[in-house]
C-alpha cells in the first residue's frame, strides 16, 4: 500500500480495502478520462476524500474538484425504513417523527470541519480544490447540486435511508457514463432500501453491486 495511504488508514473507520478502493477509483476515472468531479456524502474524519486527493495529486489532476458533504456534527436520527441507529444499535426514539425533528446528531462519527482540515494538514495534502459543504444532506444537497457539473466518482456514506435517498436523487443523474458509484452502507437495511427505491423510481434495473471489502461496501459502474 502507498505509504501515505497506510498512515491515513490508521485513523479511517473503514477497512484498508475500502480506502485503497477510493484511491484507485480516483486514479481510474482520471486514466480513463471519465469526466467530472469527485464527491463524498459523509466525510467523517476525511480519510476517503484524502484518498481521492492523494490520487489526484499523484496523477496531476488537481483541476478536478472534490465536493465533501457532511453535517460535521455526526449521524442524524434514524427514520421509518431504518432498523438500527448506526453505531448505537436498537432504535429507542420515534422513527416516524417528522424529518426536521430527527435532523439532530446521534453523537456517532461527529468530527468538526476544523478537525478534518487539520487531518489534511497533518497528511500534507492540499485542500484548495475541495469544497466542504456543511449541513444536513436534506438542507444542502439539492441546492448545491444545482451548481455542480458532472461527477466521475460518487461515494455515499450517509448510513441511513433518507440520507442515502436524497443524495441519489440529486447527485446520481450527474454521474458520467462510466463513473463509479460507491455505497458504503449497503449492508444496512435502510441504505439498501433507499438504493432499491431510487432505481425503481427512475425505472432502471438495480445495478450489479460489486463488493469492495467483503462486508458491506459495494460499488458499481454507471452504464
Amino acid at each position: 500500500m502507498n505509504h501515505k495511504l497506510e498512515i491515513i488508514s490508521q485513523v479511517a473507520y473503514s477497512f484498508k480495502e475500502t480506502l485503497y478502493h477510493s484511491y484507485h477509483s480516483a486514479i481510474e476515472v482520471v486514466e480513463k478520462e471519465i469526466e467530472g468531479d469527485l464527491v463524498e456524502c459523509g466525510v467523517a474524519m476525511g480519510s476517503q476524500i484524502s484518498a481521492f486527493q492523494l490520487a489526484l495529486v499523484e496523477k496531476g489532476a488537481m483541476n478536478r474538484k472534490i465536493w465533501a458533504f457532511d453535517s460535521f456534527e455526526g449521524i442524524p436520527i434514524a427514520g421509518e425504513f431504518d432498523d438500527q441507529q448506526p453505531g448505537i444499535g436498537d432504535i429507542t426514539h420515534d422513527k416516524f417523527a417528522p424529518i426536521e425533528q430527527r435532523l439532530v446528531s446521534s453523537g456517532i462519527t461527529a468530527h468538526s470541519l476544523e478537525s478534518v482540515i487539520n487531518n489534511f494538514n497533518m497528511w500534507d495534502l492540499p485542500i484548495h480544490n475541495i469544497e466542504f459543504v456543511k449541513g444536513w444532506f436534506q438542507h444542502t444537497i439539492e441546492e448545491t447540486s444545482q451548481r455542480m457539473g458532472n461527477i466521475s466518482v460518487l461515494r455515499l456514506d450517509g448510513d441511513l435511508h433518507e440520507s442515502t435517498l436524497v443524495c441519489l436523487k440529486h447527485l446520481y443523474p450527474k454521474v458520467s457514463k462510466g463513473g463509479i458509484v460507491i455505497i458504503d452502507d449497503y449492508a444496512l437495511t435502510g441504505c439498501r432500501i433507499a438504493v432499491e427505491q431510487y432505481f425503481k423510481s427512475i425505472r432502471r434495473k438495480l445495478p450489479e453491486m460489486i463488493s469492495v471489502d467483503g462486508q458491506g461496501v459495494v460499488f458499481f459502474i454507471k452504464p
